[in-house]
């Protein structure tokens, strides 16, 4: 799912997220956009819709949560 949809299935609109999210409507559409996104802005996407970000690393088999990063 992609940072649209998901905004989109809880029934936000941009605007909302953009306040929450200290930045603009058109900053947030940019957000939305890209394919490339920094882990701190994914952050405080998620942040602004009340949710949390977790890196999950999967390797042979194993499952790991990074922290601190």
């Amino acid at each position: 799912m992609d940072l649209r949809t998901l905004r989109e299935s809880l029934g936000k609109t941009q605007g909302e997220v953009a306040r929450i999210a200290e930045m603009t409507q058109p900053q947030l559409s940019r957000v939305e956009r890209r394919r490339d996104h920094l882990l701190s802005t994914v952050r405080r996407y998620a942040a602004a819709l009340g949710g949390e970000v977790q890196v999950i690393v999967r390797v042979d088999g194993r499952q790991v949560i990074l922290r601190d990063i």
